[in-house]
C-alpha cells in the first residue's frame, strides 16, 4: 500500500517537537505516512497555510483552531481535531522592574487567539489589573526575548523554551507559568484540514505516529539525544542545553500526552471555549463554538 503524503506545520517550540521526532525516527513511515514538516515563523503563518491548503495538518493553539472554524480569524476553515498533543508549558515573563508599573506595561502574547493571551489575562487579573485596560499585542514566540531586551515590550507569555531564554540572557524573570495559572490546561492540538481528512484515512495513523514520538519525548533518559536532534538548524534551531532542560518532565515544562490521553476530549474544547468567552473573544449568544472544530 502506498504512503499518504502529508504536510505538517509546526513552530520553533518544544511542544511542537513530536512531529519532527516522528519523522526522524521513522514513526510516520511505519504508520504509512510520507510526512513533510514545515517549520513556520508564526501562528499566523500556520493559520494562513491551513486555510489555503498549503498545509494538510498542523500543531496548533486550541483557541486559534476554534477561531478558524468560526471564521473569526481570516478564511473560515473546517478543521478536524486528531490529537491532544500537550498540556501546560507556558510562562509569563516580565522585564526587570516591570512589576512596579503593571497597569501601564506593554505585553505580548503569541497570538490574539491563544492560551498565552488567556493565561496573561488571568495573571493580570490575579494581580488586580483589569486585562481589558491593558495593552496586549501579538508577536511570534521567537521574537519575544529580543523584543523584551530592546524595551519594545515589558512582558510576554510564550511556550518553552522562550521564558527560560529570557532568564538565561538576563532579559526578564518568569513570574508565573501554566502550572500556577491553569494546572493541566490543554495546550497544543493536532488538526487536519477537514477536506483532507475526508479523503485520506490519515487521522489514526497520524495519532499513532505522534504517540510513539511523545513517549520518547516524555522519557527522561532520552532527553540528551533528542535535544541534539531537535536543536539542529533544520529543526527547532534552539540551544541544545535549553532544549534538553525543557524536555525533562518537571513543573513548568510541557506535558506530552501518550496513549489514550492523546485522544481528543470534548472537555478540553469546552474549557477553551469558556476561557475565550471570559476574555471577550467569543460571543456567548453567537454561533455555537462547540461546532467550530470536528471531534471524533
Amino acid at each position: 500500500m502506498s504512503s499518504i503524503p502529508i504536510r505538517i506545520g509546526v513552530l520553533r517550540l518544544i511542544d511542537c517537537s513530536p512531529p519532527i521526532v516522528a519523522r526522524e525516527y521513522g514513526f510516520f513511515a511505519d504508520a504509512g505516512l510520507e510526512a513533510d514538516i514545515a517549520v513556520e515563523p508564526s501562528w499566523a503563518n500556520i493559520a494562513d497555510k491551513l486555510a489555503y491548503g498549503m498545509l494538510d495538518a498542523a500543531v496548533i493553539l486550541g483557541p486559534l483552531a476554534i477561531a478558524m472554524g468560526l471564521g473569526l480569524r481570516g478564511r473560515r476553515t473546517a478543521l478536524a481535531l486528531v490529537a491532544m498533543l500537550s498540556r501546560e508549558g507556558n510562562a509569563v515573563v516580565l522585564r526587570h522592574g516591570a512589576e512596579r508599573w503593571l497597569e501601564e506595561a506593554r505585553f505580548a502574547a503569541v497570538h490574539a487567539y491563544s492560551n498565552h493571551d488567556l493565561l496573561l489575562r488571568r495573571y493580570l487579573a490575579e494581580a488586580g489589573i483589569d486585562p481589558a485596560r491593558t495593552k496586549i499585542g501579538g508577536r511570534p514566540p521567537a521574537e519575544m526575548v529580543a523584543s523584551l531586551a530592546a524595551g519594545e515590550i515589558d512582558g510576554f507569555c510564550a511556550g518553552a523554551p522562550w521564558g527560560a531564554l529570557a532568564v538565561r540572557t538576563g532579559s526578564g524573570t518568569v513570574v508565573a507559568d501554566s502550572a500556577t495559572l491553569a494546572p493541566g490546561h490543554p495546550e497544543k492540538f493536532v488538526v487536519l484540514r477537514a477536506d483532507f481528512a475526508a479523503i485520506q484515512p490519515a487521522a489514526a495513523a497520524l495519532r499513532a505516529a505522534l504517540g510513539a514520538a511523545t513517549a520518547l519525548c516524555r522519557a527522561p533518559d532520552g532527553a540528551p539525544s533528542l535535544a541534539r536532534l531537535l536543536a539542529a538548524p533544520a529543526h527547532l534551531d534552539l540551544p541544545e542545553g535549553m532544549v534538553r532542560d525543557a524536555l525533562i518532565p518537571r513543573t513548568g515544562n510541557p506535558i506530552f500526552m501518550t496513549g489514550a490521553s492523546l485522544l481528543p476530549d470534548k472537555a478540553d474544547i469546552a474549557w477553551t471555549i469558556a476561557r475565550m468567552v471570559e476574555a471577550g473573544h467569543l460571543d456567548p449568544a453567537g454561533e455555537d463554538p462547540s461546532l467550530a472544530i470536528i471531534t471524533p
